[in-house]
């Protein structure tokens, strides 16, 4: 049985497929879309290369994978609420640089409600709180849209993705060719 300072095994792939994120910790926020069942995957994939990985969940990603699982791929217990533990200044609070804090936050899969939450400023899940902690500290955010071609084409979402580049937030999604 893991005690708190037992390594966890799910640690012993890091650096197994290299070492370029090094000494990096990298935030992977999880919101309510289906992609949300390759998050193991992508968490595991970023350890290989050598990344301490910190899940946060919204309530709605925990509606289709258990945090559990995210816990058994990252080796970290689940963020999934904020307590007085202060989760989200933990990750990305502008302090000095800590064991544990975000060198990245990746929000992966993002929503189109996760993202309009993030460019209209609204912090009312685990994860947007961390995005809107990252943004005050400067911690580089990288967003992931998710969701159906249509979804992705609403006129409010597409000014929404503007907002978040216009503030140097990086949108890794799919060109439509537009």
């Amino acid at each position: 049985m893991l005690n708190k300072n037992t390594r966890h095994p799910s640690k012993d792939i890091i650096e197994t497929r290299g070492t370029i994120l090094r000494g990096k910790t990298i935030c992977i926020c999880l919101t309510g879309s289906v992609a949300v069942i390759s998050a193991p995957i992508i968490a595991r994939e970023l350890m290989r290369l050598g990344a301490e990985v910190i899940a946060v969940m919204s309530k709605a990603a925990t509606e289709l994978i258990k945090p559990s699982l995210m816990h058994w791929a990252t080796g970290n217990p689940v963020i999934t609420k904020l307590t007085g533990a202060v989760e989200h200044i933990y990750l990305a609070g502008d302090r000095p640089k800590a064991i544990g804090q975000a060198d990245l936050v990746l929000v992966c899969p993002a929503t189109a409600n996760t993202i309009s939450k993030i460019a209209s400023g609204i912090d009312d899940t685990p994860v947007t709180t961390v995005v809107t902690t990252a943004f005050g500290s400067s911690t580089p955010i990288v967003i992931v849209p998710a969701m159906h071609e249509s979804m992705f084409r609403h006129p409010i979402l597409e000014k929404n993705i503007k907002v978040l580049k216009k503030h140097s937030i990086d949108i890794l999604g799919p060109y439509l060719g537009r």
